[in-house]
């Protein structure tokens, strides 16, 4: 039977990974080295193909929080890796609302407005992320398929708080007495904070809609 291997960056990502059975489910935190330690486990568990599964910040900006993504390009340090069509196609590739297009793989996350219109003028990506680079390194080193199953969080016109850049810890959870201290010191971001909130309800929402539909994964 095929198994499938899911990298997520937060545990939240992973409650809703779980729709995706049967599979094999690791967290990164949102580090490299968490990203490839993840993956390693996942070879261990003997699957048979990998999924990047999540959130992703919009750079098209004609794309919404709420948008999902399924990339057949995934461009890293200029090189460009193809996802599997077949894993695209079983994860839902040719439903209407579905955005394909290139993705970029980031190794910091990309705070500004200005940083994302930019990165979209330079590369043609419709969004990026920090985990989809390092599994398509990774799958392409060990020829196993690849595919990406993303939902835009923050939309190409969002500024990102201080406090999104800190606000998970090691094994991919909220870092809550960091996110406390840094709101006490600098109270300003929190407007800027409850609108990224929004947006992220929306887009947790359409992803937990979109794999919640069982027939929509029961051939993988």
């Amino acid at each position: 039977m095929q198994r499938i291997g899911v990298l997520v960056g937060m545990q939240s990502e992973a409650k809703l990974a779980r729709h995706l059975y049967p599979a094999a489910i690791e967290a990164s935190g949102a580090t490299k080295e968490g990203a490839k330690a993840a993956l390693n486990r996942l070879i261990a568990a003997n699957v048979t193909s990998i999924v990047s599964f999540g959130f992703a910040a919009g750079l098209d900006p004609l794309i919404k929080a709420g948008t999902i993504l399924l990339p057949n390009v995934i461009h890293v340090e200029d090189k460009d890796y193809i996802s599997d069509p077949a894993l695209r196609l079983k994860l839902g590739s040719e439903r209407s609302k579905v955005r394909l297009g290139a993705l970029l793989h980031s190794d910091e996350i990309i705070t500004s407005a200005a940083e994302k219109q930019k990165l979209f003028e330079q590369t043609g990506c419709v969004s990026v992320d920090m985990e989809s680079g390092i599994v398509a390194k990774y799958c392409h080193e060990h020829n196993i398929p690849f595919a990406v199953l993303r939902v835009v969080c923050d939309s190409a016109s969002r500024d990102l708080p201080p406090l999104a850049c800190m606000a998970l810890s090691h094994d991919g959870k909220l870092n809550t007495s960091k996110m406390i201290r840094n709101l006490l010191t600098n109270p300003a971001q929190i407007s800027s904070l409850i609108k990224l909130g929004v947006d992220a309800g929306i887009a947790h929402r359409q992803l937990n809609n979109f794999v919640n539909n069982q027939s929509l994964f029961q051939a993988i």
